[in-house]
């Protein structure tokens, strides 16, 4: 490879965008590509990943944790390009370290945009239609474990109490909870946690 190209690796589930994006990749001036799911296999700067594919090696990435470089370990950055537009799925693989998130149907200067944005140490790259997501109604923070737990069975119409029984804890800290809730949804009743919650992806229908 020259040493004024960029060497991106592409890795994704689907056979025909993969496909797809090699090429489309691969016709970017500057650009060197490789198909692989493989992130050991030669030290690349960008991998444009699909969202699993992304999640797994983020996740390889915090097992090694910060002796994997010395190990010779290395995550390239890392560009995600999928279909999954639920709010949940955007913020997980932003907090497992995604250093981008693409829809798929972005355009494709804005992948090029990305992949050479991450690739120079830049910040977060969302795709116009990603910002428009998050925009709509971003948590104010990440839900904690035990809320979790709690807006499932608010979801389902469980009142405090019900909750309680069922996490073995008091109503009056489940009422906390859902307060926390509330809060970090922007949600004014529990009729709107359930609904915003499902249309976000925080619960499944």
């Amino acid at each position: 490879m020259r040493a004024d190209k960029l060497c991106i690796r592409v890795c994704h589930g689907d056979p025909l965008a993969m496909a797809g994006l090699v090429w489309l990749v691969g016709q970017e001036p500057g650009f060197e590509v490789q198909p692989g799911q493989q992130a050991d296999e030669g030290i690349v700067d960008v991998i444009v990943a699909d969202h699993e594919c992304a999640l797994s090696l983020l996740a390889s990435a915090a097992a090694f944790g910060p002796q994997g470089a010395s190990l010779g370990f290395h995550v390239p950055r890392i560009v995600v390009v999928t279909r999954r537009d639920k709010e949940s799925e955007i913020v997980q693989a932003i907090e497992r370290g995604a250093h981008a998130y693409l829809l798929q149907d972005a355009q494709p200067a804005e992948l090029m945009d990305a992949i050479r944005h991450v690739a120079h140490g830049g910040a977060l790259y969302l795709c116009q239609r990603t910002k428009a997501l998050l925009r709509r109604g971003t948590p104010r923070a990440s839900l904690t474990a035990r809320e979790e737990e709690v807006l499932r069975f608010l979801a389902r119409g469980d009142c405090n109490k019900g909750i309680a029984r069922k996490l073995d804890i008091s109503a009056s800290t489940v009422k906390a909870h859902v307060s926390r809730i509330r809060e970090k949804l922007r949600a004014t009743s529990r009729v709107q946690v359930a609904v915003t919650a499902t249309q976000r992806g925080l619960v499944s229908r």
